[in-house]
């Protein structure tokens, strides 16, 4: 059965961005049947990065194979998953900082491009502004882990995500889950189209020991010319 896993980087026991989720959740519910997991960072434990960024050289990420945090288990989530939600609120112009070291953990992944022809879109709530810049920031970074994004959904005091809202998301994430069961293969963005063709040429160039040229050549991402052939070859090793 098809699983959405959204992880929402707010502590707010009332948070807006996990209520528009489970308004989501529940108006999908009565369109298509799937399993969700809806976790905070009340469920899962992750550790901001030290800094060292050995995870671009090794492929290793020290500190979840630490077990000292559920950063493993979140990582196995959103790549195992059907369909992947971030949801933040915003502070400050920006991300808040739960949501922001989930980014930073990740961000390994965006050279890898690891979440390729997976759908998904981002939550946004914000009280006042600078929710627009938060959208592109989310947008910019799902995008870069290979992610097909669906337009971002807001919440604002001005503009409040109701129950149409709810009802228009969960229509537009049933028509992508449907679509993937004939059409498993989805079209990349022109900003994706471009980043792929720009990290080609730069791995066809490193050493065979460099460890993101060897990742992109044993899954025959060096062999593609496109993203958008990277994301069939991609469709068929899962199907």
């Amino acid at each position: 059965m098809t699983h959405i896993v959204a992880y929402i980087g707010s502590r707010n026991p009332r948070s807006q961005t996990v209520r528009a989720v489970r308004q989501t959740k529940a108006a999908l519910d009565r369109i298509l049947p799937v399993t969700w997991s809806i976790l905070t960072p009340h469920d899962m434990t992750i550790l901001p990065s030290d800094g060292t960024a050995d995870e671009f050289f090794t492929g290793v990420d020290h500190i979840a194979e630490s077990g000292d945090d559920d950063s493993s288990t979140m990582k196995r989530l959103i790549e195992t998953c059907d369909y992947l939600i971030l949801g933040t609120p915003t502070y400050g112009h920006n991300v808040s900082g739960d949501m922001k070291i989930l980014m930073d953990r990740l961000t390994y992944w965006t050279h890898l491009i690891r979440l390729s022809n997976k759908p998904g879109m981002a939550f946004v709530s914000a009280t006042t502004n600078g929710f627009l810049e938060v959208g592109v920031l989310m947008e910019q970074f799902m995008e870069s882990l290979g992610v097909v994004i669906g337009e971002t959904a807001y919440h604002t005091t001005a503009a409040p995500f109701d129950e149409t809202s709810a009802e228009n998301v969960a229509y537009r994430i049933s028509e992508v889950i449907t679509n993937l069961r004939t059409q498993p293969v989805l079209t990349p963005s022109e900003r994706q189209e471009q980043m792929f063709r720009a990290y080609r040429r730069m791995y066809r160039r490193r050493a065979d020991d460099d460890y993101e040229a060897r990742y992109w050549h044993e899954h025959g991402m060096l062999d593609c010319a496109t993203m958008q052939e990277y994301f069939a070859r991609v469709a068929q090793q899962e199907h």
